[in-house]
Parts: structure tokens; sequence; C-alpha cells
């Protein structure tokens, strides 16, 4: 995630309405969390008005130091700035309207089976509970628990003062004082909606255990249309040619990160529209986690040191074609979000009805000699003890499997096939 821009111009926002900016501070790691030690440097973007015009000063550095920038979006597109130094401690922050990644910093992972300790400070009984209830969706697919505390002595302390929502990165969470935040979360309230609750939540919590934004990583590759953006940012914000550079071109360092493949469906991507690329590429608003960041993730924390030795994909699926029905096992030779693509193979297992997979173990051999075996047990990726199945490079070898969503996985030849689970 580091981004090395320690020179660049800048326009000084003394005044923002309070309830629209989200924060993307970055500290120096002694330096206290974003109610210290915050220059007056604010990247801006105009955003409709909504609800009360209550307005806050954005702190200045104090003490002789000089504080990283505050970045504050109030974007239409919703741009979201990553400025840092290599061996800062990084806070970011997600928008006010929907994030979403697959790139993380390796300087800043926990070591894997961390059990982390986490305090909610000024929420809701509400607001609370459903912060809990999004914030394990991570523990589905990595090998990271959180578990909850009184404020005190934890490892990440959440707060929910109005205004931005943001997390340090990784294990930058620990240089955090225990009576200030690690992570924030600005507009929840006891009306908030489910999606709204879990995109905010599971986006931040992505920072917390190492996650960067998606268009940051330096696989993104996005074919920006420069003009088209500069004149954006020029009308909007009166930005220059080298603050577009800065706060929207730039990636991160690929000597600290880890990559996949570029996702926009990424939790941790920012949505961006179609006229700022050169290919009509866009990235949507994303509510939950992707394929991608779920492989990614438990990679990155492999669960209990299974080991995924592959990167092939298996589903299993149910498929139904008018009054037709069966169940089978869609294999593909790469690893990635295979959504509407057709499997490299598919095996029938029972044409005519449909698999109750549970408790149904079961073996397939492709053409290829790669061979998938089953045992699924109920409530498989739905607990901290997964089900597994013989790896389809070397049946001797585990995958975990993940009960999935029953969305559509693909469509062929009048078929229409729903994934049950998917292994890796």
């Amino acid at each position: 995630m580091p981004i090395s821009q320690e020179s660049y111009s800048t326009e000084t926002i003394q005044d923002i309405p309070l309830h629209l900016y989200h924060v993307h501070a970055h500290y120096y790691a002694s330096m206290a969390p974003p109610s210290a030690t915050i220059d007056e440097t604010v990247i801006r973007d105009d955003y409709p008005s909504k609800g009360s015009t209550t307005t806050t000063k954005v702190g200045a550095a104090t003490n002789g130091k000089t504080a990283d920038t505050l970045a504050v979006d109030f974007s239409e597109v919703r741009t979201c700035t990553q400025l840092s130094s290599p061996g800062k401690t990084t806070v970011v922050g997600t928008q006010f309207s929907g994030p979403g990644s697959a790139a993380l910093d390796n300087r800043k992972l926990w070591p894997n089976g961390t059990t982390l300790m986490v305090s909610i400070f000024g929420a809701s009984p509400f607001v609370e509970s459903k912060i809990k209830q999004f914030a394990v969706e991570w523990s589905n697919f990595a090998n990271i628990q959180f578990v909850f505390v009184a404020p005190g002595n934890s490892d990440i302390h959440i707060t929910c003062t109005p205004g931005g929502s943001w997390s340090y990165i990784g294990t930058d969470a620990r240089h955090v004082p225990q009576d200030q935040p690690s992570m924030n979360f600005g507009w929840f309230n006891d009306q908030t909606a489910d999606d709204e609750f879990r995109r905010v939540v599971v986006h931040e919590f992505g920072h917390a255990i190492g996650c960067i934004h998606e268009q940051s990583s330096p696989v993104s590759n996005i074919p920006w249309n420069k003009p088209v953006v500069y004149a954006y940012y020029l009308k909007s914000n009166g930005w220059d040619q080298a603050m577009v550079d800065s706060q929207v071109f730039a990636v991160a360092d690929p000597s600290v990160t880890v990559d996949t493949p570029f996702d926009r469906t990424s939790i941790m991507e920012y949505s961006y529209p179609a006229s700022f690329t050169l290919d009509g590429s866009s990235a949507p608003w994303n509510t939950d986690l992707s394929d991608i960041d779920k492989t990614f993730i438990m990679q990155l924390y492999p669960n209990f040191g299974l080991r995924r030795t592959t990167n092939d994909g298996v589903y299993l699926v149910n498929c139904f074609k008018g009054s037709e029905i069966s169940s089978g096992v869609a294999y593909y030779s790469f690893l990635g979000s295979n959504d509407g693509q057709q499997p490299t193979a598919y095996i029938d297992v029972t044409k005519g009805s449909n698999v109750i997979w549970e408790g149904s173990p079961g073996s397939v051999s492709f053409p290829d000699g790669n061979t998938v075996n089953w045992a699924i047990v109920a409530n498989a990726g739905s607990l901290g003890t997964y089900s597994h199945v013989g790896s389809a490079r070397n049946k001797f070898e585990s995958w975990n499997v993940y009960k999935d969503k029953y969305r559509l996985l693909y469509q062929v030849d009048g078929w229409s096939c729903y994934t049950v689970y998917w292994c890796f």
C-alpha cells in the first residue's frame, strides 16, 4: 500500500461538512490517530449535500511535527486517495456510499492464526451488534479470529464518531494508544440497512487485516482516460495535473504489496464511471467479498495449516433446464471470479435429481486425469471447522470447501447452473 508522494501541490480547507467526509489519513507510527497531529492539507471532491451542515476544522500539526495528509472525499465518483511512505503507519477510509482488494501490504500482516481483540466504544447496542455480525465474515476464509472485549486492552479500538469511516492498516493498529481509535464508523445508526453495514464493516476490517484498496494495486493497470479525469478534477476541485497524478493515478510500491489479478468486484475496490477509462471499463459498488477476495485472503491466512496447492477451482453445482435437473462438479483450470464463464469440464453426478451434497461423499475423475473427492459436513463454510475435498491436482492433499449463496455460476445449452459449494 505505501506510496511515496512527499511533494505535491494541495489546497487547504479549514471548514468541512463533518457528516460528508471520510478519512484517508496517514500518520507516522509514533503519532496519535486522527484526533491529533493532522496537518491542514486536504484533498476534497464536491459531494451533494446530505443531512446537517455541521462543520469542523481539520486539525493542524502540533508540537513541531509534520503529519501526513488527511484526505477528505466528497466525490460523486468517490475516488479514494492513499498516500503513505514506507515505514509509516497508514490509515485509510471508506467512501460515504460504497467501497470495494485483493491487494495487501505484506509488512502489515498479523501472524497467521491470530485472535484479535476488538473493542467498540460509543455505538448503540444495535450498531454494535451489526459491527460484530459482519466483521467475522473474514473469519470464514482467513485464519484470523475476532473476539469482542471491553475497551482498555484490545488490538483494534473502534469508535462511532460522526463523520468519516476509516481504519489503520493491519499491524499498524498496535501503535495506537488504547484511548484512541484505530478504526471509526462515521455514519452508522439504528436505521442503517444491512447492505451498508456489510459493505463498510467488511471493507474496514479488510484494512484491519492488511488489505489495501484494489485500484492502488501495482497490477491494476486501469486505462485511465486522463484528459477526462483531469478535466473533472480541474472543474470540481481546481486541481492541476500534478495533483490528480498524485491523488488518483498513483499505485502502491510492488516491493511491499501482495497482489492477485485486478478484481473490480472486490470489496476493497472503489467505484468509478466508464467515462474515466479509455476502454469504457468501470467498477461497481461492491457489498460482498468476491471470489478472489476469499481465495486471496485464504492464501495469506491459511486455515489450520492447510495449503491451497493449485490455481484450479471446483464448484459443486445444481443445474436446471426446464423440468430437467442435474447435480455435478464444475472444474475450472484457473483461479478467479468464474461467474458467467463456462467451466473447463463438467461431470454430472446424478442427472434427474439434485444431490444432497452434505453427507454424500463421492469422487469424480476428469479427462485430464485430475480427480476431485468430496465429503461435505453440515454447515460447511459457516463454522470455524471446514469440510475438505481432495485436490484436483493431487487427491491426497486437501482443499477447503465453502458453502455458497446458491448464485448463478454459468449458463450453457439451456442449462443454468448454481453453486452450492466451491472449493480451492
